[in-house]
């Protein structure tokens, strides 16, 4: 009989041992669940974000080397060669006031329209300024939300008697737009010629050469053409054929709390009216300000 009571007080201590084992295992596992959860917002967000370590890490490759790299291709004023050789523009502000907050350099890298999905891509910049959502770019990258909404319009010269999108079409004569530009579709569907060059500024030169009859780019950009240049007028097609958000493009594996940081920031620009000012300076107009610049 003793030797049996010892046999089971002999079990017992043992399952008590193995209880006790597995109780650590499980508070180890709970706290690791726990810190895990403080950390990152729970097991679920971090596994859906890729982890908590990759939130963030776009901004903490821009700390890392230093500068936040801008692509900008030229569409002045928005965008455009600044009297200190650097591209550079209102467009820009809210990045401008970024940089500045992380303690990084604002560089500017000069790009072509064609290629500023690619350069995105092959890490040649780490935003695409003043660039258009499009469905076909989204395939590619990734877009901040808008920082300006715009309309596109035609630039023709003044003694051309061109009133309108009818006008155009019917002279049976090219249309000079920038290459790679989101609105190329748009004008292709009216049926006319395109004459496509490297930038917009050399659309309007190609038109004024006589090359074209018009050339069709964003409002800013071909008002700022007709300040600069009486014999050149703009036509506002009636209804409109191209209204687009313009954005910043980034490349498509940016993490979700970095692409917030660009957004607060292009937020707060407009908030606390630093853009609307930068627009102003440069003298930014609306179809409803375009005055003696449209063509009658």
């Amino acid at each position: 009989m003793s030797n049996t009571n010892s046999k089971t007080k002999k079990a017992q201590r043992t399952n008590r041992t193995i209880l006790a084992i597995i109780g650590v295992i499980v508070l180890a596992l709970a706290g690791g669940w726990l810190g895990a959860s403080l950390q990152g917002g729970g097991g679920g967000a971090a596994a859906a974000s890729g982890g908590a370590s990759a939130n963030g890490a776009w901004i903490e490759k821009i700390k890392a080397q230093g500068e936040l790299r801008v692509g900008i291709a030229s569409a002045p004023p928005m965008t455009a060669e600044q009297p200190d050789g650097k591209m550079g523009g209102p467009n820009i502000v809210p990045l401008q006031k970024l940089a500045d907050e992380m303690g990084v350099k604002f560089t500017p890298v000069a790009a072509e329209w064609s290629k500023m999905v690619s350069g995105l891509q092959a890490d040649r910049f780490d935003v695409a300024a003043y660039l258009d959502s499009t469905s076909e770019r989204s395939l590619a990258i990734q877009f901040t939300d808008p920082v300006y909404t715009y309309e596109g319009v035609f630039i023709v010269r003044a003694d051309s008697g061109l009133t309108s999108v009818d006008d155009i079409v019917a002279s049976g004569q090219p249309v000079a737009l920038a290459s790679g530009t989101s609105y190329e579709p748009a004008i292709e569907g009216l049926g006319v010629e395109l004459l496509t060059t490297e930038s917009i500024p050399n659309a309007v030169t190609a038109m004024g050469a006589g090359r074209a009859v018009a050339a069709f780019a964003d409002l800013p950009t071909l008002a700022d053409a007709a300040q600069k240049d009486p014999s050149l007028k703009i036509v506002v097609p009636d209804p409109p054929i191209f209204v687009q958000d313009s954005n910043y493009g980034v490349n498509a594996d940016i993490d979700a709390r970095s692409l917030q940081v660009l957004n607060i920031a292009i937020q707060t620009a407009k908030n606390d009216g630093s853009l609307k000012r930068a627009f102003e300076e440069a003298g930014i107009v609306e179809v409803d300000t375009l005055g003696d610049l449209q063509m009658q």
